[in-house]
This record gives C-alpha cells, structure tokens and sequence, in this order.
C-alpha cells in the first residue's frame, strides 16, 4: 500500500485492521477468545473487535481505505503485488486473487 500510495506502514494497518479481523474470524476466534480475557477484554473474539474498533476511534485512525487516497481501480494491482509478497505465507486464511481484492474492498 505505501509503495502505491505513499501511506504510513501503521495507520494502514490500523485501518485495514477491522476488515483483516472479519476476513479471518473463522480462522482466529477460538484463540482470541481464550486470549482477550488475558487482554483485560470482555466478549472474546467480538470484544476484541470492538476494543479495535474504540482504539481506532480514540487515535483518530480514518474508517477505510479510501481515507488514505487508496481507489478502487488500484485493487487489481494492490492485489498483484500482494499475492506474490512472502508475508501472505503467514496469514490464517490462504490467500488469493479473489479474496485479497474482496478484503481490499472491504477495507476501502
């Protein structure tokens, strides 16, 4: 996304963040919620998605990508640079074409 759009590593995640947290709660939500209570946070998976929610809020984090200048004509390329990235390896769910450009917009 920065190399694209020039954005801030960290606001970017902080922005992607609630839609990355949707795209993966199949995958992740049995260990958040044995997690959050350890996190001082009620409400398992859910209450961990509202505390980002709020944290976003309190810093000022804008709603989505669109914020941040990023288009929805730019997704088929955000995606083609993605798919190849090594980082992808490591998310919960596989990564694809299809479902990277509907996180993508999901986040815009």
């Amino acid at each position: 996304m920065g190399a694209h759009f020039g954005t801030h590593h960290g606001t970017t995640n902080a922005v992607c963040m609630p839609a990355v947290l949707a795209f993966n709660a199949a995958a992740i939500a049995e260990r958040f919620d044995r997690a959050a209570p350890y996190l001082g946070i009620e409400g398992g998976f859910d209450g961990f998605r509202a505390f980002v929610d709020g944290f976003n809020d309190r810093l000022g984090i804008p709603k989505g990508l669109a914020a941040l200048g990023v288009t929805e004509e730019s997704i088929p390329a955000l995606v083609k640079d993605a798919v190849t990235d090594p980082s992808c390896g490591g998310n919960p769910v596989e990564l694809t074409e299809e479902n990277l450009a509907e996180l993508y917009r999901a986040a815009m």
